[in-house]
């Protein structure tokens, strides 16, 4: 019986279509209501099983002036279930003159190994434990988990537990209302989420007004035919009243068909 039930399920895996999804993703910040704060790019891959996405961020404008800013991430993992496990993340951040390198993954038992290059000099107080690193995703993950459980449930719900190398947060979904929207290549529904910030372990006493952060905006579309829901437009009331606005959309989908092979 057991061999019966393990051959229908095997045929069963290969004779399903698997789907993968492509999205390219361009965004321009603005600060201010019109200050320029540069462009960003988002390529995710998602699949059935997994996912691969990379971000890439340019400042631009008048916050050159202050502080330029260069970032490039990417972070892969599974999918199973519906579920998201990071497995790897990779930052290299440029600003001020200066160049920081983050390479993290999970190893055995749940463990986070980080490289970090140069190393923090302060992590905080408290300084993130092994434990909230276990429990958290990387931040690139955490917007895959979200788009996932928005795409699959339509409602804003959850808490997102996020570690970036040396922070700690919480990222938490609420409300919900859903809108049309018709702009930047997405014609289509939208849901419309309450995004909360919430600080939890790695900060020091100067960065209490990154702690208390009111909340924000995030807009997730709603697609036919997919439960993966690409975040569209992000408002912020920190820093300087900062929305990310979507300026391209592109999207393509692809059916595998698995199927034995016969042998000669």
């Amino acid at each position: 019986m057991r061999l019966i039930l393990s051959a229908l399920a095997a045929l069963f895996m290969f004779a399903t279509p698997a789907a993968a999804e492509r999205f390219v993703l361009r965004y321009e910040g603005v600060g201010l209501g019109v200050v320029p704060l540069g462009g960003i790019t988002v390529d995710a891959d998602v699949r059935e099983d997994g996912y691969d996405v990379a971000a890439s961020m340019q400042s631009s404008g008048f916050i050159n002036v202050f502080e330029r800013t260069a970032i490039e991430a990417s972070a892969s993992g599974d999918i199973r279930n519906g579920a998201v496990f990071w497995r790897r993340y990779d930052l290299d951040h440029h600003y001020s003159q200066k160049r920081r390198q983050i390479g993290m993954q999970v190893g055995d038992g749940g463990a986070v190994i980080a490289e970090i290059t140069p190393n923090y000099r302060l992590w905080g107080q408290p300084a993130t434990n092994d434990e909230q690193r276990r429990l958290s995703r990387d931040p690139l993950s955490s917007m895959v988990a979200m788009s996932i459980d928005v795409g699959q449930t339509r409602r804003c719900t959850g808490a997102y537990p996020t570690f970036d190398g040396r922070f700690h947060y919480l990222l938490e979904l609420a409300g919900g209302e859903i809108d049309r929207f018709d702009d930047a290549g997405y014609q289509g529904d939208v849901l419309k989420c309450s995004l909360a910030y919430i600080a939890v372990a790695g900060y020091e006493p100067r960065d209490a007004g990154r702690t208390r952060i009111p909340h924000g905006e995030v807009w997730f579309a709603l697609m036919p035919d997919t439960s993966f829901a690409p975040v569209v437009r992000i408002a912020t009331p920190w820093p300087r009243r900062s929305v990310i606005r979507l300026t391209e959309f592109r999207s393509a989908r692809v059916d595998v068909q698995y199927t034995n092979a016969p042998t000669p």
